[in-house]
């Protein structure tokens, strides 16, 4: 009874478990370190300003999404860089046209968002960055600043197109792992797919040795909603196809 309350509170609040292997956890761990280290050396170096320590607010944050998830859609090279682009736009511009009040802030955000979702690169870190610009407008050199910050984010897709691809099971970007995934032959009867449950996912996740940022179950959910589209689709084209036949046989006769 105490257990069985005790799993369900820790589906309630959301915790996964982590079925990756200890080397891949000290991979993500110290790659991300190295960015950072990376981009504080290229900061300081570049910068005039205290104020750029506040860089490291979004960019640590996309360092750690492209080297602990390095599969993850949130973490691919055009959500990196369009979004923190877009993030970088907004805020100077709102805090060029408005000001550099703590409203403003929360106003270029919820635009930073918006212009993501409709140009497909949505990356969390981006809110930090077009926060960081309006607050800041008025302490930093602008222009200064931009190019470095454009040039951290870079550096951080270089490396990471380097160290994840160091290892057979990571490869950045995804299209890498797509592409080999598509040379696999896929099942052309949907019916003939058998159904899988979590511990399935599991054992995949184990064997690929990958952590997803999506939860196991909303995973499994996709999967059952899809295969009961193709289902549907099964039953709705086969006796199309069986109409064409005869119409094709009576034809010949």
């Amino acid at each position: 009874m105490v257990i069985s309350a005790f799993k369900t509170f820790c589906q309630f609040i959301g915790i996964e478990t982590n079925r990756t292997s200890h080397i891949e956890r000290l991979i993500s761990g110290l790659t991300t370190c190295l960015a950072i280290a990376v981009v504080v050396l290229v900061t300081k170096w570049s910068l005039s300003t205290d104020v750029h320590i506040l860089f490291f607010a979004s960019t640590a944050a996309t360092a750690f999404l492209v080297f602990t998830l390095p599969h993850g859609a949130l973490s691919q090279p055009w959500p990196v860089l369009a979004g923190q682009s877009i993030s970088i736009v907004v805020g100077v511009s709102f805090a060029s046209v408005l000001d550099s009040s703590l409203m403003t802030a929360a106003l270029a955000v919820g635009l930073t968002v918006i212009l993501m979702h409709y140009l497909g690169c949505l990356h969390p870190p981006g809110g930090a960055t077009a926060f960081y610009f309006v607050v800041n407008f008025e302490h930093i050199n602008v222009s200064e600043s931009v190019v470095v910050f454009i040039v951290n984010i870079l550096i951080i897709l270089a490396l990471a197109m380097i160290i994840n691809n160091l290892f057979h099971w990571r490869r950045y970007p995804l299209f890498w792992l797509n592409r080999k995934a598509s040379a696999q032959p896929a099942y052309k009867d949907a019916s003939s797919v058998e159904h899988f449950n979590v511990e399935d996912l599991h054992q995949v996740l184990q064997q690929q040795d990958v952590f997803v940022d999506v939860s196991l179950g909303e995973l499994q959910s996709i999967y059952d909603a899809a295969h009961a589209v193709a289902k549907q689709r099964q039953r709705v084209t086969t006796p199309k196809k069986a109409k064409r036949r005869l119409f094709r046989k009576a034809l010949a006769n």
